[in-house]
């Protein structure tokens, strides 16, 4: 009786240790979309800020976060017009960071909606 227990304990660990990696493998494979249309947006409105700044020489450190936000609606449009192209699949804004007096770099807070963690989205670019 006692080896048929700790048997059915057994199996229960093991069957709670496969559902948690299911549900982590399930977590990871319905990220996998959103997280290349991230990459291919930051690194898509990378090139529209380097445009920009090459036509009308603006001053990125001066430019808030409100503002890049009107930056990105202006800039990119979409003919379905089904999303706000500001913000990334997750929903989060879209961040424009000055690293220097050249390098900036666009960032989506990735599947877990915090900035500057592991799962960030980054296009970094010089001007």
């Amino acid at each position: 009786m006692l080896t048929k227990l700790i048997f059915i304990i057994i199996v229960i660990f093991s069957l709670v240790g496969v559902g948690k990696m299911f549900l982590k493998l399930t977590n990871l494979l319905e990220n996998n979309g959103e997280i290349l249309i991230a990459s291919q947006e930051v690194n898509y409105i990378a090139k529209i800020v380097y445009t920009d700044y090459l036509i009308t020489n603006r001053n990125l450190n001066t430019m808030t976060a409100e503002a890049f936000t009107k930056f990105l609606n202006k800039h990119i449009k979409s003919d379905d017009n089904l999303r706000d192209y500001s913000k990334d699949p997750w929903l989060m804004p879209y961040r424009l960071i000055i690293r220097s007096k050249d390098v900036y770099e666009i960032r989506s807070a990735g599947p877990d909606l915090e900035f500057n963690t592991n799962d960030d989205i980054i296009a970094v670019s010089q001007y």
